[in-house]
């Protein structure tokens, strides 16, 4: 849950308030961000 609560600045008790497939579907979405601004980078730097 830190990983949520620290990329989107949600408190301990608003993800708790999730159930356990919801917080997986936010990480979920928020790996594959982290993922394309990460490919984005290493693109930009290989120019």
């Amino acid at each position: 849950m830190f990983f949520l609560a620290y990329h989107l600045h949600w408190s301990y008790n608003d993800l708790l308030m999730l159930d356990s497939a919801e917080r997986r579907a936010y990480v979920d979405l928020l790996i594959e961000q982290i993922e394309r601004e990460n490919a984005q980078v290493e693109a930009a730097r290989r120019r």
